[in-house]
């Protein structure tokens, strides 16, 4: 009964390929030979996409006949076309995802990819659909305005050279140079970017504590201040056309155009004065 069942579902004959939108006359006569004398360009029907199948039905085919003039002996048969289509390969899929990941220095290595077969057509990778896991979604274009979906998983990596930290960088702490490491080696070309250079760590701090061998990026650092609390800083008083300069302490901490607290070291008063640049204040009266 299932053997039965089966034979209704799946045609017992082969499809003839066709590789355009159309069925033509040429298509239909290597298909039976009962169309041998049909006009080779006529066009019989449109072609079905790529996985599918069309399938002419006897009625169809007696109607095909009569109007081409063909006489049919015997029962019309059903006849059967496909799209064309050519295994997916890793040979044929690397230089279309290196020309869609436009870097020279990247190594692709892949992994696994879309079994199933595709059609002749252009092949369409964009890089914001590749995942951070290596899954690159794309699909080949063929034909009139047709696409078919395929996929790839690989590993995509580029040498980086990244700071890390060498031992536990403890939240708020300043960073030392000694608690650093320079690193270079294979990572995802798309990753946060990281810190290259040490000197652009030292005496920062970082806005969670970092466990040793954790590279460091930028927004894993507190926001850096032109002024700290605690600094002595360059006060420049201006009232009217006089200016008076002196130093105080600031109780706050900010950047250049913030407004902080700073604190005059001679009399303990406190006022409010803005960063102009690391180190110097300015009040305006």
């Amino acid at each position: 009964m299932r053997l039965a069942l089966f034979s209704l579902i799946i045609p017992a004959f082969a499809c003839q390929v066709v590789d355009s939108d159309r069925i033509l006359g040429k298509d239909l006569a290597a298909a039976s030979p009962l169309f041998a004398a049909l006009d080779p360009g006529i066009e019989v029907s449109a072609a079905p996409l790529a996985g599918a199948e069309r399938i002419l039905r006897p009625d169809e085919v007696v109607r095909l006949a009569r109007q081409n003039g063909i006489a049919l002996e015997g029962p019309a048969p059903s006849i059967c076309f496909a799209r064309v289509t050519e295994p997916l390969t890793a040979e044929k899929l690397l230089p279309e995802l290196q020309k869609a990941l436009g870097l020279d220095n990247a190594n692709i290595e892949i992994l696994d990819f879309s079994r199933f077969g595709v059609p002749r057509g252009t092949f369409e990778f964009q890089k914001s659909s590749l995942m951070p896991n290596g899954l690159w979604r794309g699909r080949v274009l063929y034909g009139e305005n047709h696409s078919m979906p395929v996929w790839a998983k690989a590993r995509i990596t580029v040498q980086r050279t990244s700071v890390e930290a060498g031992e536990s960088l403890v939240v708020g702490k300043a960073i030392d140079a000694s608690q650093l490491n320079v690193r270079t080696g294979p990572r995802f070309p798309f990753d946060p970017p990281l810190v290259e250079s040490m000197q652009v760590l030292v005496g920062r701090k970082p806005a969670r504590t970092l466990a040793p061998g954790t590279p460091i990026a930028l927004a894993m650092l507190a926001v850096a201040h032109d002024v700290e609390r605690g600094d002595r800083v360059a006060v420049e008083v201006k009232v009217g056309a006089a200016i008076l300069d002196f130093e105080a302490t600031a109780e706050s901490s900010g950047r250049t155009g913030d407004s902080i607290m700073v604190k005059n070291p001679e009399n303990g008063h406190t006022f409010q004065a803005k960063i102009q640049d690391k180190g110097h204040v300015l009040v305006e009266r």
